[in-house]
């Protein structure tokens, strides 16, 4: 075997990890601060489904490689926490906690503006700072996972935790536990992203607990963040399991309803958090309007797919098979259509 298939795995993930960085760097040199700074970052994520790929063909051990995986992506994230080089991209590591602040002295993070100061360091010489202003944008419950008194220390280390506990539910699988371990998505949990807290309940759901203890968490995670309902809805009606879709609407308007009902500042919650801006009387409402933009600049989307795919492979890999098939089967033969 050559030395470039034996390292392969090293070579891709170099190649990935150090492309995007150089890419990340030089769009800030030439663009500054840009929505285009997190492209390189949102397809390395992606390609992280390729690192079982390449341990296969390079007839490596899964395990031994998933525990290399795991160390370096260990080591970049303390180096990213505790240097602050490649970190600051997000600031849900400074609001998410304090809109849960916010709730416990009974102030409505939907309806009043939270303004936070942060520094975002591209290196060692590489730093401006920032003023983030905004709304709770998520659903109650995410903002009570964390550490209190922590700060943004806290929130870092304990989405870093969720990741490691992610890895650890899926290390029976070889695809799953190769393709999450992967650096970049250890780099992004570093940076405090909240998406990390939320994908580790609902791993632990679906793979490390089960019965009553799995679905209370199930149902802890409607009142999180707004893709896991989503994930969990489409989940249930893929399979037609019509109690388990009604519940997820039922229990996630449970979950919401106290901030729907809180006197004269109800339409925060429905403004911020349910219709994202775009329902009817939120124009000049809410500063958390989304746009299509954030449908691609946002890295910490790139990785509920990449999740999905990673859990549910041999499913998704079948369906796409059974409807090519079925979409053959549509077409006219080509003899049939020379006949006509």
């Amino acid at each position: 075997m050559r030395w470039t298939e034996h390292y392969l795995p090293e070579i891709v993930l170099g190649a990935t990890f150090g492309g995007a960085a150089a890419i990340n760097v030089a769009i800030y040199a030439v663009r500054g601060i840009s929505p285009y700074s997190t492209i390189a970052w949102d397809i390395a994520t992606l390609l992280a489904v390729s690192t079982y790929f390449t341990v296969r063909r390079s007839r490596r051990d899964p395990q031994a490689f998933l525990r290399e995986m795991v160390i370096i992506g260990v080591v970049l994230a303390a180096v990213s926490i505790f240097t602050g080089i490649g970190n600051g991209a997000t600031d849900e590591g400074y609001t998410t906690p304090l809109y849960g602040n916010m709730m416990v002295s009974l102030v409505n993070p939907y309806w009043h503006l939270l303004i936070v100061p942060y520094t975002v360091h591209y290196g060692p010489f590489i730093s401006y700072p920032v003023i983030s202003t905004s709304y709770d944008t998520y659903l109650p419950l995410i903002s009570f996972l964390q550490i209190p008194g922590t700060g943004i220390l806290g929130y870092e280390l304990l989405s870093v935790a969720a990741w490691l506990g992610l890895v650890y539910l899926v290390r029976k699988d070889e695809f799953a536990s190769l393709t999450l371990a992967s650096p970049v998505v250890a780099l992004l949990a570093a940076n405090g992203f909240n998406d990390l807290l939320v994908l580790f309940l609902m791993t632990l759901s679906l793979r490390g607990w089960s019965g009553p203890k799995a679905k209370v968490v199930e149902y802890l995670t409607y009142g999180m963040k707004q893709f896991a309902n989503v994930f969990w809805l489409a989940f249930y009606l893929i399979q037609r399991r019509w109690v388990g879709a009604t519940l997820v609407l039922v229990i996630s308007a449970v979950w919401v309803l106290p901030f729907l009902l809180w006197p004269g500042e109800g339409s925060g919650i429905y403004c911020q958090a349910l219709t994202l801006g775009w329902g009817p009387g939120c124009a000049g409402v809410s500063s958390g309007v989304r746009g299509v933009a954030d449908l691609w600049d946002h890295w910490n989307y790139y990785v509920w797919p990449v999740w999905a795919y990673a859990l549910f492979r041999s499913r998704i890999d079948r369906w796409w098979r059974t409807a090519r098939l079925r979409l053959a089967r549509r077409r006219p033969s080509q003899a049939s259509v020379t006949d006509v």
